[in-house]
């Protein structure tokens, strides 16, 4: 897989939630995503994220080289973010991507989930 694309293109796992005329059918089982993070990590992909899982850690995005949490999330929501002009601030690896120059302004704006079900 990586050696199709770049191993820095982010690859996100998104779960699916039963709505509207869809509401019939299970919800993406969070342990198939995690899986399939795992698989795509161990195939080289550096940026992967697990999506639509409130509170999940694959929502964060973290330093290929340190593993530190760079930026932390909660929905849509930036919680923490350690960069500096791209670079990851607990071991100085340039983080590919367009970055805020500095820490985002404001405070975190959180947007509503659906229900959280495993």
């Amino acid at each position: 897989m990586a050696q199709d694309l770049s191993p820095d293109v982010p690859l996100h796992f998104s779960r699916f939630q039963p709505l509207y005329k869809l509401a019939h059918l299970p919800p993406t089982p969070v342990e198939t995503l995690e899986k399939s993070y795992d698989i795509a990590r161990e195939e080289g992909i550096r940026f992967v994220y697990i999506g639509n899982v409130p509170g999940h850690p694959g929502n964060n995005t973290y330093c290929p080289t340190c593993g530190e949490p760079i930026i932390v999330r909660r929905g849509f929501a930036v919680l923490e973010y350690h960069l500096r002009g791209g670079i990851c601030e607990f071991c100085g690896e340039s983080i590919p991507g367009v970055w805020w120059n500095e820490e985002p302004e404001g405070q975190p704006v959180e947007i509503p989930q659906g229900p959280a079900d495993n």
